[in-house]
């Protein structure tokens, strides 16, 4: 399937959502989970060719995969911690959703520590300090 069939789909099916959740709420909601699966779905299948793919680039290139790796997790965390704040905005809990929203990002900061870590420890030997 190809990206505008994908989009179109997704489309015709928020127009026949809207309409479900006009006529019957709590069908509604159910069926927008359910979309939500199938697109994540969709993604986590075109994900894994597109990850081996680079990893494979990084190897041939002598390049570390950590670093790709923990790219790669702070992207997949962006995604989960979207589609969990747009379910609960869906459902009317804003503050939920802006409580995930936060609880993503300080995931994504504490998965690069290590980074930081690193490059402060480059800086350092940089501008002459010591261990």
């Amino acid at each position: 399937m190809d990206f505008v069939s994908l989009a179109a789909g997704t489309m015709v099916s928020a127009g026949i959502l809207l309409l479900l959740k006009r006529e019957r709420p709590e069908l509604g909601l159910t069926a927008s989970i359910g979309w939500l699966v199938l697109l994540t779905g969709w993604a986590a299948v075109k994900m894994i060719p597109i990850t081996i793919e680079l990893i494979g680039i990084s190897e041939q290139a002598g390049i570390e995969t950590d670093y790709l790796r923990l790219m790669l997790r702070c992207i997949g965390i962006s995604l989960i911690t979207g589609m969990a704040e747009n379910v609960c905005k869906e459902s009317g809990q804003l503050s939920a959703a802006a409580g995930i929203g936060t609880a993503g990002k300080v995931w994504i900061l504490e998965s690069c520590l290590p980074v930081y870590r690193e490059l402060f420890s480059i800086v350092k030997t940089l501008i002459g300090g010591s261990g």
